[in-house]
């Protein structure tokens, strides 16, 4: 009878050993990390260097930080499922090639995942042809889709990615609130209109595309309003992101979790250090 109650000890031993290197306390920070657009041999607020970017993700493994999906944080944030030890969500903006040419390939020799917020309807089919040939290349659908086993793709909205000029005169956010189209101060319901409209297009379009609803938006420029917190989740959203370069607690509003804008500068301990003091 000796062997089955030393058996039963160890698997208990094993268990308990596991869960205690989960990550599940509701104080815990959970950086989200931003990125937009890889270029070689450029280095600023909003591009990264191929090599660069390798050098912080090789260390951010070599750290023992563990990539997550938006599903994972999801499930973490509203049915207390736990998380891997030092989890951390890297997040790409827009949609752009250099994420297929470039992180894709970076990302998949690590094991690391990412998510893109691409900016619908600006990612088309390998046939379709651009209407803006000035804009930086964005990727298509077949390549997103060949991205799966690293990439999850959610919404930048549709067609939203771009500034308004509000009732009071400032430039926001075309999704912050009723705004001058064509030189006339949209109503309140037709501002509604517009905005829950566009976040539902982008839901169905990447739906359609890629066989799965997105569940999380990021708001362009990070500008987000009571208004559109409202619209983004009656369109089905149920996380949505801004950039306040600190990273998350568990009890955060979820339709305003913060990203960390990364520096194409930043070095790999750099990195690590932003991630720390944030």
């Amino acid at each position: 009878m000796k062997r089955p109650i030393v058996f039963l000890i160890l698997m208990c031993s094993i268990i308990f050993s596991n869960s205690s290197i989960a990550f599940g306390s509701g104080n815990d920070k959970i950086p989200i990390l931003m990125y937009h657009h890889l270029k070689k041999s450029l280095n600023n607020n909003v591009v990264i260097s191929p090599d660069n970017f390798e050098n912080q993700i090789k260390t951010l493994k070599e750290a023992g930080y563990n990539s997550i999906s938006i599903q994972q944080l999801f499930d973490y944030l509203n049915e207390n499922k736990l998380l891997p030890q030092n989890p951390v969500l890297i997040t790409f903006d827009d949609g752009y090639l250099s994420n297929y040419e470039l992180a894709y390939p970076i990302l998949k020799k690590y094991n690391m995942h990412a998510e893109i917020f691409v900016i619908v309807s600006q990612i088309l089919e390998n046939n379709e042809i651009k209407s803006n040939t000035n804009e930086i290349p964005k990727m298509t659908w077949e390549q997103l889709r060949e991205m799966r086993d690293t990439f999850t793709i959610q919404s930048h909205t549709w067609n939203s990615h771009n500034k308004l000029v509000l009732g009071n005169g400032k430039l926001s956010g075309a999704v912050y609130g009723p705004s001058y189209i064509k030189g006339t101060l949209e109503t309140k319901k037709m501002y509604e209109e517009r905005v829950i409209s566009d976040f539902i297009r982008s839901k169905e379009v990447i739906k359609a595309k890629l066989g799965y609803e997105p569940i999380a938006i990021s708001y362009p420029f990070g500008i987000v309003s009571n208004e559109a917190i409202k619209l983004a989740e009656a369109a089905g959203f149920k996380l949505g992101f801004v950039i306040n370069n600190k990273s998350i607690v568990k009890d955060d509003n979820p339709f305003t979790l913060s990203r960390i804008t990364v520096n194409g500068n930043d070095t790999g301990i750099e990195l690590l250090e932003k991630i720390k003091n944030s």
